[in-house]
């Protein structure tokens, strides 16, 4: 099984005959019949513990559970395993897989830097080309990167455009499922080919505001990172005494430009949100458009615009990004759902030459069934698990999660899961304060999700035994899930 093989035993799935000669001597020793009415044992007790905690805790939720041998392959234990469930950010393991099988391991990001016309006595007559293809670890600095290679090739002044060329993506900014009221936060960003992030946890199309309240009666002051950009602020908030309430919020007004900070927060009080901008091309130009001005560098139009890169446009320099293998960290452990929707179109760009979602999805669908998933078990109409009408039965995401051992990149894969109880930001990420008990703390890799009364936790679980396990836990119209879900894994643990 090769979730070993991070385990120090690569090769066992491939000496499977090794370990049914193993099996052959112990049966031989104490009897087939009591080593299987101890299997059953463990089984009946591991169904009841299971049933108490949904019966208890998961009061009319609809649930589906699913337990695995990652060897064999049986269904040890099996809760309306079949049951469509929304799956939230487990859609991510189907979307990161078709991944690393199409795009590979060493993929990475491209942005380019052109310019079109002549350069005379230090002016460009002619446009600066911004071309994005979907890097989601742009950053500001990378930009003025590209400013001093401007500045180096004896540019003080464009006497032109600057424009993004973003059509490697469409421009469907927002996944379906994404609604009105998640627009202003991180985990609904909008998604175009030439985007950036504020720092490195690379949360594309997004900015960070800080708030800090200083003296009473007065309006706290604000900073923005990396830059404002084509954004507004607009600051209602005020300065309360210590104890009061703290009542602040910051939110992009709906379909705008406008950041609105508003309500009250005591002295002494700090507030961070990141927010997101309304289209990450034109906010990545506006923000050039500053950084060329910061290096010398004269633009005369103050509008900025979008537009294919002529054939004719000199490639002045490009910023690669970091390798799939190392966006994984980033991206699974903190679930991003931006890098699951860039990931989307790009595998419907390189392998249907189209970067929409649609595309991207389709590529989805046939890497599931090449690897033998049905999937019209699968629903889904994004790669992040945003949308409420995604849906797959437990039983499914077992089977993907069987499927993928036997793939050369699985050991990324699943050093990319977070990992229970591991206060390592960037390897327990979203389980870094879950599953603390000793029997499960580090012992757990696994993927979560979640969604307005949706939870979900799918994975690899190291029981008592020493016995790895797939396990797949769904469950939906229930808030506050989560508590329940970790006993539910805490009791495969103990009992198998």
């Amino acid at each position: 099984m090769k979730i070993l093989s991070s385990m120090e035993a690569k090769g066992m799935k491939k000496n499977l005959m090794n370990v049914f000669f193993a099996w052959v001597l112990v049966l031989s020793l104490f009897g087939f019949n009591h080593i299987a009415q101890a299997q059953e044992t463990d089984t009946i007790t591991l169904s009841d513990s299971i049933s108490t905690i949904v019966q208890d805790k998961l009061t009319g939720a609809d649930v589906s559970i699913t337990v695995r041998d990652p060897i064999t392959g049986e269904v040890v234990y099996d809760y309306n395993g079949g049951a469509p469930i929304k799956p939230a950010s487990n859609m991510k393991l189907l979307t990161t897989s078709a991944a690393l099988e199409m795009l590979g391991q060493d993929y990475r990001f491209r942005t380019s830097l052109y310019t079109t016309g002549k350069l005379s006595n230090g002016v460009l007559k002619g446009d600066v080309y911004l071309q994005g293809q979907g890097d989601p670890t742009l950053s500001i600095e990378d930009l003025q990167q590209f400013a001093a290679k401007l500045k180096a090739k004896g540019i003080n002044k464009i006497d032109g455009r600057i424009v993004g060329d973003d059509q490697w993506f469409d421009q469907d900014l927002l996944t379906p499922g994404i609604w009105a009221d998640d627009e202003s936060y991180y985990y609904a960003a909008p998604i175009s080919a030439l985007t950036t992030s504020p720092n490195a946890d690379y949360d594309s199309g997004t900015l960070i505001v800080d708030v800090n309240a200083t003296e009473m009666g007065e309006k706290p002051t604000f900073n923005v990172t990396p830059h404002i950009g084509d954004l507004e602020v607009i600051n209602e908030a005020v300065t309360v005494e210590k104890g009061q309430s703290d009542t602040i919020t910051i939110e992009r007004t709906y379909q705008t430009n406008q950041v609105v900070i508003s309500g009250n927060i005591p002295v002494g009080g700090t507030k961070r949100e990141w927010v997101t901008v309304k289209h990450p091309t034109t906010h990545t130009l506006t923000m050039f458009q500053s950084v060329l001005t910061e290096a010398g560098i004269k633009v005369t139009k103050d509008k900025v615009f979008q537009a294919a890169t002529p054939n004719s446009a000199q490639l002045i320099t490009s910023k690669e990004s970091m390798t799939l293998e190392e966006l994984l960290i980033p991206y699974m452990k903190l679930s991003n759902n931006g890098h699951a929707d860039i990931l989307v179109k790009t595998l419907g760009k390189e392998f249907k030459h189209h970067g929409s979602t649609n595309a991207g999805l389709k590529v989805l669908k046939e890497y599931g069934e090449s690897i033998g998933l049905n999937m019209a078990d699968w629903q889904f109409e994004d790669g992040s698990g945003m949308s409420h009408d995604n849906s797959v039965p437990s039983l499914v995401v077992s089977e993907l999660l069987l499927k993928v051992q036997d793939e050369p990149w699985f050991d990324e894969f699943f050093t990319s899961l977070p990992v229970a109880a591991n206060g390592e930001r960037m390897v327990g990420g979203t389980l870094r304060n879950r599953l603390n008990d000793p029997l499960t703390a580090g012992k757990v890799h696994a993927k979560t999700g979640s969604l307005t009364g949706v939870s979900t936790l799918s994975g690899y679980v190291q029981a008592s035994s020493g016995q790895w396990y797939i396990f797949s836990v769904l469950v939906q119209n229930k808030l506050g899930a989560v508590t329940a879900i970790d006993e539910i894994v805490k009791s495969i643990a103990t009992e198998l």
